[in-house]
């Protein structure tokens, strides 16, 4: 929960939401970016940026950082669904362009969305909506 509320005001900070949340298209799982979800959500955002991929393309893989958890992408949909979620720092998502690896962060576009605080409530957590959704 710490790295949530430090990444909340990295965000503020910068005034710019950089990379958007990446999203399995068909089963809406989140991939990538669940602490940017979290503080988006705790920031009181209604919606937020999204790269859709196809999670079941060959170029997708799930890799584990973790020696003792190798799952499948069907086991990480499953585990989303569940609610039974994988330890921090379980999968590592990574796309094959041209031969080379890249974890799925560094291939999603950024976005750039401005982010202020609310001017009308000092010292509120709540930001301007975010209502764009790529």
């Amino acid at each position: 929960m710490m790295h949530t509320y430090e990444l909340v005001r990295d965000i503020l900070a910068r005034g710019v939401l950089v990379k958007p949340i990446v999203v399995d298209e068909a089963s809406m799982v989140i991939l990538d970016g669940h602490h940017r979800f979290e503080a988006l959500k705790m920031m009181g955002f209604k919606s937020i940026p999204v790269a859709m991929v196809d999670y079941f393309s060959d170029a997708i893989v799930v890799e584990s950082w973790r020696n003792n958890i190798r799952p499948t992408k069907a086991e990480v949909i499953d585990h989303a669904r569940s609610g039974i979620l994988y330890p921090y720092k379980t999968t590592r998502h990574m796309v094959i362009l041209d031969g080379k690896r890249y974890h799925i962060s560094e291939v999603v576009p950024e976005v750039n969305y401005k982010v202020v605080a609310n001017a009308s409530k000092p010292g509120s957590e709540v930001v301007e909506k975010l209502v764009r959704i790529i």
